[in-house]
């Protein structure tokens, strides 16, 4: 599955008082290397401070995140 497939695969949360929240795709350490042209080792110290802890030994980034995070470090802003 490519990470475009998976951006269209929103999880779709419902509370039966609260309208349908949308929660993007987390992302793993292999995809934001991917999308940074880095190694996956080289992820964690680039943007390890942006990781979601979902468990020990499991981090996952959010793809808006990433996104910002080039936009901030752009040089010809």
């Amino acid at each position: 599955m490519s990470l475009g497939d998976r951006k269209d695969q929103g999880l779709r949360l419902e509370r039966s008082s609260a309208p349908a929240v949308a929660v993007e795709p987390l992302l793993t350490a292999a995809e934001v290397g991917r999308l940074l042209a880095i190694p996956t080792k080289r992820v964690y110290e680039v943007v390890g401070q942006l990781a979601i802890q979902l468990a020990p030994h499991t981090l996952r980034w959010r793809s808006s995140d990433i996104a910002t995070l080039i936009e901030e470090r752009r040089r010809n802003k």
